[in-house]
């Protein structure tokens, strides 16, 4: 991808507030000094430990995201090692789903647990494309983000008092979020380890224990090819690399959510500590631009990355839903129930902390408003009043394809929803008897 300036393309409130040359200057000549006292990292800089680590399962071959504070060095390479890794993964992916659907269509019932199966692989699959798309442009949409965020990375702006650095917070929640994931994956194999040792205990007629587990966990790749232990363990390889990837998407939109949020923290702040004093009119004005800029921003966001929010609350929703029908099942051993409760505690987690996250952006936009009604009339000029306006009228909250504004009382919405499913589920739902010692697979 050709290098491109983003104060260019989006002239309308950055020319306002400094020369035209200025921010392609800041970007070739910032320092990377995420520690240096008073100074706030970038969020191109915060996501790049985060960006590192899904790279390491496929996601966003993206090049020299960590090696500059310039997000205008980032490219997608074609021809790189993490572009063909990624394209493996995405073709590995699609073959089992076409396996997956073939062996389908050849049983004679579909139910809840086929159709989950689909959707979960077929989730992934979009999950994949999705960020390789976004990798492809990431250098323009993270140049726009590091011009727009960079007048509050020093003074007259702050990092918050009493918190974290930035790319200090993104990392702890993220990395925190990855370990109850790869704890929840340890569980799912353990669990499936567990099950397939208390099958093979009742039917003993299948030639090894290995072979028996790639039969009962991927029924439908031996349909098709022939079992060999490199072909087992690659698709359970393939397994695991994909779970990570339907954990991930949640991962990197709070990490997108923290930046945003982050700016509008530190713009109330400011106008705390002007303390309702007297301020000049330039003051007030460039106040207002600031605050246009981050509303333009969380705009520019939306647009590139509703699409990811609409499909990742879906995806929860859904996947909430099935683990509660399947909470009516009954467990064969202790490891599975452990790891049924939980997944399905751990999956409505990472899902509500994605939505109180993300609707913080919101929160933090709106209290400047609280902050401004506490200055004096005497102190009302057109630029104070127009930044009131642009503060109360500014809609800033990241949507799913503008279906729906992630906000506060969405969590509360989505929580009642599962609530009232899991009442109806009561009355309806029977259990399943325990199939473990079904021989007929």
């Amino acid at each position: 991808m050709p290098n491109m300036t983003p104060v260019d393309r989006f002239p309308s409130v950055r020319s306002l507030t400094r020369p035209p040359s200025t921010p392609s200057t800041a970007l070739a000549a910032e320092p990377s000094d995420k520690d240096a006292p008073g100074r706030e990292c970038s969020t191109h800089e915060a996501l790049a430990a985060v960006i590192f680590v899904g790279q390491l399962f496929s996601l966003m071959p993206i090049i020299g995201y960590g090696q500059a504070s310039d997000p205008r060095t980032v490219t997608m390479r074609y021809r790189s090692v993490r572009f063909v890794y990624g394209c493996v993964t995405l073709f590995v992916m699609l073959t089992l789903i076409v396996m997956l659907a073939a062996y389908t269509v050849e049983q004679p019932s579909f139910g809840v647990q086929q159709a989950s199966s689909l959707v979960y692989y077929g989730i992934i699959v979009f999950y994949m494309v999705e960020l390789m798309l976004l990798a492809r442009n990431w250098s323009h949409i993270m140049g726009r983000w590091y011009v727009d965020e960079l007048p509050f990375r020093s003074e007259p702006y702050q990092p918050p008092a009493g918190t974290l650095p930035f790319h200090r917070k993104v990392h702890l929640i993220a990395f925190s979020v990855m370990f109850f994931a790869f704890v929840e994956d340890t569980l799912n194999f353990v669990s499936a380890y567990q099950l397939n040792a208390l099958h093979i205990r009742y039917c003993p007629h299948r030639s090894g224990f290995w072979k028996n587990f790639f039969h009962r966990e991927h029924p439908y790749v031996l349909h098709v090819i022939p079992y060999h232990p490199v072909v087992g363990w690659t698709i359970e390889l393939t397994m695991r690399i994909a779970k990570f990837s339907w954990h991930y998407v949640d991962v990197f939109i709070i990490c997108l959510s923290l930046g945003l949020q982050r700016r509008f923290v530190q713009f109330n702040d400011r106008l705390e500590r002007l303390d309702g004093q007297p301020q000049t009119q330039g003051v007030w004005r460039g106040l207002r631009l600031d605050f246009v800029r981050l509303s333009e921003l969380v705009a520019f966001v939306d647009e590139r990355f509703s699409k990811l929010i609409l499909f990742s609350c879906a995806n929860d929703m859904f996947f909430i839903t099935v683990q509660l029908f399947n909470s009516f099942d009954l467990k064969a051993t202790t490891v599975t129930t452990v790891y049924f409760w939980y997944s399905l505690g751990f999956l409505m987690c990472r899902c509500f902390l994605m939505l109180f996250v993300v609707s913080s952006i919101s929160r933090a936009s709106e209290r400047p408003l609280e902050t401004l009604r506490r200055f004096p009339s005497s102190n009302w000029n057109l630029d104070l009043r127009r930044l009131c306006d642009a503060v109360a009228t500014s809609e800033n909250a990241l949507s799913g394809k503008r279906f729906f504004f992630v906000r506060r009382p969405l969590i509360l919405a989505m929580a009642g929803t599962i609530i009232t499913y899991e009442l109806v589920l009561l009355d309806q739902v029977k259990k399943n008897p325990d199939t473990t010692k079904d021989c007929t697979f």
